[in-house]
């Protein structure tokens, strides 16, 4: 056992030294990200609320005016509907695929958001995504600011990593007698710095392990395909299902500029006020419908309630839809990974929970380094 746990620590100390400065990059920035819809809603109040004031203006009026905020050159190619307390949102983005950077805010040619209110026509604003501090904190946290393919793949190298510094960190904190397992959950607060360092590394490590597993568990998902894939295979679903839906213009068929008016109207009237966001996507392909997905508030079950509808994105008939009590366990996992990840999933006590273990997380790396160091300084002062 000692020969074991001698391993294990040698172990956890070279992964640790090999990853821990993006992990404390990775777990720091997930620590403030945990809280980006509330606290930006806080800071940009005058853009995001409005006041109802008897039905909101046709879609294609708004469409129109939130074009009119945006350069010639940019469409956009989303809108976000929530409750009249809150502005619609219409979102364009375009990637720039000529790019030669190996930074991921080069490969973007533009990203914002135009906030409007639907009772007044009023465009309340427009934000610069690609700049944003909560956008580049997420790109930090998922990237290091790296394009996709280099960054998901040094963070997900590194949080595999982690994962095996929680194991060997476990095998290194089982106490060789059970009653010593006491001082193990404590800290000694009192004490001095050397001691009170490895209390808080040893025993802050040990209580934070199960919230660092769902969340390593979680995060490698848009890291690695092979991992998703994995999670979706072992909840009995054999393949990543397709959302898309391609579309097949009849001859007689015209477009119709009130389309995603009707469609916009068809989601409202179906959900029933049972919906805390509706995206509706504007197809910039002509062979795809256009698709819309509904956040419910009452799901019937844990998972976070997305059900999928498609329309017709010339008419703004509905085509299809794929309802959430429907779907896969597979595809209810994946669209609760980001709530069960950032602790979204039962509100602001997960929230909570997940904010302190990205918190201790962050410190880790730090607390370990410390513990490596103090012993190669004693080492070579005894030497």
């Amino acid at each position: 056992m000692k020969k074991f746990k001698k391993t294990a620590a040698l172990i956890h100390l070279w992964l640790g030294l090999i990853s821990g400065v993006i992990i404390t990059i990775v777990a720091f920035t997930g620590c403030i990200y945990v809280f980006e819809e509330e606290l930006f809603n806080f800071f940009h109040q005058d853009i995001v609320y409005t006041k109802a004031a008897g039905k909101p203006l046709p879609l294609y009026i708004l469409e129109e005016k939130a074009q009119k905020a945006l350069p010639v050159d940019e469409k956009f190619n989303r809108v976000e509907v929530k409750s009249d307390r809150y502005a619609y949102i219409f979102s364009a983005s375009k990637a720039n695929k000529k790019a030669k950077s190996i930074f991921y805010l080069g490969q973007v040619a533009y990203n914002k958001d135009v906030y409007i209110d639907q009772f007044s026509g009023k465009v309340l604003g427009v934000i610069d995504l690609k700049h944003e501090f909560f956008s580049i904190v997420r790109l930090i946290h998922q990237f290091l600011l790296f394009k996709k393919p280099i960054g998901s793949f040094i963070v997900g190298s590194s949080v595999l990593l982690f994962l095996v510094i929680i194991i060997t960190g476990f095998i290194i904190w089982l106490p060789k007698k059970l009653k010593n397992i006491r001082q193990r959950l404590t800290v000694k607060w009192n004490a001095r710095f050397k001691r009170l360092n490895w209390d808080l590394h040893s025993t802050f490590g040990f209580y934070v392990i199960p919230f660092a597993f769902v969340i390593v568990i979680t995060g490698l998902v848009w890291s690695f395909k092979w991992w998703e894939l994995g999670i979706y295979k072992s909840l009995g679903t054999a393949k990543k299902p397709k959302l898309l839906r391609e579309y097949v213009q009849s001859p007689a068929e015209h477009k119709n500029s009130l389309a995603s008016n009707l469609a916009l109207n068809t989601l409202i009237r179906l959900n029933k006020g049972n919906y805390k966001a509706i995206l509706l996507n504007y197809p910039e392909d002509e062979k795809a419908s256009m698709m819309a997905t509904v956040q419910i508030i009452n799901s019937g079950d844990a998972w976070r309630g997305l059900s999928y509808f498609y329309f017709n994105p010339n008419t703004g008939l509905l085509t299809d839809q794929m309802l959430h009590q429907n779907k896969p366990l597979g595809l209810k996992w994946r669209n609760s990974n980001l709530d069960i990840h950032d602790g979204g999933l039962f509100g602001w006590p997960t929230k909570i929970l997940a904010f302190m273990a990205a918190l201790i997380i962050a410190t880790l790396p730090t607390t370990g380094f410390l513990i490596w160091w103090g012993k190669k300084k004693k080492k070579r002062l005894l030497n």
